[in-house]
Formats: structure tokens, C-alpha cells, sequence
């Protein structure tokens, strides 16, 4: 029996103050109203979508912030806000306002609900503070997603627009936990590609000097960037959930379904293997330059040790040629 679909836990605290309306991007459409327009969405991600159909349709923001989010801590940060716990340690959903709610994931990402990046980073992200485990430079993507009712298949994908069903609002709130989750697979891995780019972009220098014939690195600083490029690795492959479906869905094909839907549609396991591919590049590369600082060692270390015998050779020399001389002047004393 899998814990998350145990009721939902709810806190209601009431805050002092809550400005909603600084929070509020676009009114939420009648669901009834907009079944209809939803056949007018493109199944195409390259197809412009109506206007009719633009004009209802709300943001959902993923951003990610750090390594991890300790969601205790969170919880007490959002106290003064109604939440619940969606996934037991994995989400928490925040409700803001009406039409606005903010998820809070144990992976490091924060996905808003009606709300845009430069909300989530500058009026929660600064929130969380010390349940932080390793900030990043905030990374963010957006989609569309609209609400309806009457629609008995559950929430879904079209194109690159979340169909969220709301006749149960405990199940929906599952849905869009389960999108939200398939959601931070982007910009988690969009942090690493990033990470890559910095060191591809510091290897392109080394390359360009040892093309010349030179090489300015340290074998110190070469064991740093290549630590870190094995960190790179391990972040990607072992420890997180980004290469593989969260054991969670398995047993449920309607959360499964979405999460699938959501990291083809944002191309999660092209993006993973070219990523892959070009760590094994960046790997071979740093292995080629350790190599070649190797080799300039034992090069060093051949010519000292070639120094250090031609000096006692020296010194053998002139102890052999003080000892002729001294024997020499013996024998002419003698005679």
C-alpha cells in the first residue's frame, strides 16, 4: 500500500495579513466553459495555439533552488498559509489564494501554480532559507495548464498544456503533484547542463594551450575540475531520481501517465543522454590532460634523476682524479 494515497493532511492557519491580489496573475475560467475550446489545442508543441483558447490559459512555473528542501522546515516558513501534505516527504502544496498554489518539492524545486519566476524567487524562494540544502542560481521553466470539470478520463497532457481534471480535489491535487514532479526534471537537469557548459567552457582553454604544445593547469586544479565533473556524473545517474519513474507511480497509471507525458513533452531523456554523452567526453578530455601532466612529471622526474647521477659521476671524477694526483706526488716524493 503505497502511504501517499492515505488522505491528504490538511493545516489551516490563518494569517494576520495576506495581500492575495499581488499574487493573482489571471482569473481562473469557468471549467464548464472551456471543454469545448479544449479540442481547439494543438497536439502539435510547434503549433500556435487560438487565442480563444490562450486567453484561458494559466502559467505554472517549476523553479529549481537548490540540492534539496527540508519540508518541515518549509512548513514552518509557510505557517502562516493553509497547506497540506501531498506526498508524505516528497511535496507539499501551499495554497496562496483561490487560483494560486505553490508546491514545494524535496527535490530542491519550487512549482507555482498561477504564479511567475520573479514571484516564486523574490516572495517564497527567500522564505526558505536555512531548509535550503546547497542553493543554485535559481533555474526556471514555464508551460500553460487549465482547470475543467466533467472530464472523466482525468487530468492529461495536450501538446504542452496540463489538463487538469477538478471533479475530486484530492485526486487533482495528486495529478498536478505528479506533474509537478515530472515538471522539475527540466530544470534540475538544466542545472547540470549548465554546470557542463562552465566546464566545457574552462576546457576549451586547456585544449586551446595544449595545442600549442603547452599546458597552464596544475595537476591540482585539473583533480578539482575533474572531481566535480564525477560529481556532475553522480548527480545525474545515482543520486537522484532524474534517469528512472519514481517507484510512487507504478501502481497507478494515471499519475504514471502523467509524469511520462510531461518529461517527453520537455524531452527529459534526450536531454539525459546527450548530457551523458558529453560527460563522457569532458572525461576522456580530463583523463587526456591528467596523462599529459603525468608524463611532464615523469619527464621531470626522469631529468633530476639523470641530474642527480651526472653530479656523483662528477663527484667520482674529481675524487678519482685527487686520488691519481695524490698517489702521482707520492711517487715522484719517493723517487
Amino acid at each position: 500500500m503505497l502511504q501517499w494515497r492515505q488522505p491528504l493532511v490538511r493545516f489551516f492557519v490563518r494569517c494576520a495579513s495576506k495581500k492575495s491580489a499581488q499574487h493573482h496573475l489571471r482569473r481562473r475560467p469557468d471549467p464548464r466553459s472551456t471543454i469545448s475550446l479544449l479540442k481547439l489545442l494543438p497536439k502539435d508543441n510547434d503549433v500556435t495555439i487560438p487565442k480563444q483558447v490562450e486567453k484561458l490559459l494559466m502559467p505554472v512555473t517549476a523553479v529549481t533552488i537548490g540540492e534539496s528542501i527540508d519540508l518541515r522546515r518549509a512548513a514552518q516558513e509557510f505557517k502562516c498559509y493553509n497547506y497540506e501534505e501531498v506526498i508524505p516527504d516528497e511535496v507539499i502544496n501551499i495554497n496562496i489564494n483561490q487560483s494560486t498554489d505553490l508546491m514545494v518539492l524535496s527535490n530542491g524545486t519550487l512549482v507555482g501554480w498561477n504564479l511567475n519566476e520573479e514571484i516564486i524567487v523574490q516572495n517564497y524562494a527567500k522564505k526558505l532559507g536555512s531548509a535550503i540544502d546547497e542553493s543554485y542560481v535559481p533555474e526556471a521553466d514555464v508551460m500553460d495548464w487549465i482547470g475543467i470539470t466533467g472530464e472523466s478520463d482525468g487530468s492529461y497532457l495536450k501538446g504542452e498544456v496540463l489538463v487538469v481534471a477538478e471533479d475530486n480535489a484530492d485526486q487533482a491535487l495528486l495529478e498536478k503533484a505528479a506533474f509537478a514532479i515530472g515538471f522539475s526534471r527540466s530544470t534540475r537537469l538544466s542545472i547540470l547542463e549548465n554546470a557542463l557548459d562552465q566546464y566545457l567552457l574552462r576546457a576549451k582553454d586547456q585544449s586551446r594551450y595544449l595545442a600549442t604544445g603547452k599546458i597552464k593547469t596544475t595537476e591540482h586544479q585539473l583533480l578539482q575540475l575533474t572531481g566535480k565533473l564525477f560529481q556532475l556524473r553522480a548527480k545525474l545517474n545515482l543520486y537522484s531520481e532524474l534517469i528512472e519513474t519514481p517507484d510512487l507511480y507504478w501502481e497507478e497509471p494515471s499519475l504514471e501517465r502523467i509524469y511520462t507525458s510531461v518529461s517527453r513533452a520537455l524531452d527529459i531523456n534526450p536531454r539525459i543522454s546527450i548530457l551523458n554523452r558529453k560527460l563522457d567526453y569532458a572525461t576522456d578530455e580530463s583523463r587526456a590532460f591528467l596523462s599529459v601532466l603525468n608524463e611532464k612529471k615523469s619527464t621531470r622526474l626522469e631529468w633530476i634523476i639523470i641530474l642527480l647521477i651526472t653530479v656523483e659521476v662528477v663527484f667520482e671524477l674529481r675524487q678519482f682524479w685527487l686520488e691519481y694526483q695524490h698517489s702521482t706526488h707520492a711517487e715522484t716524493s719517493a723517487n
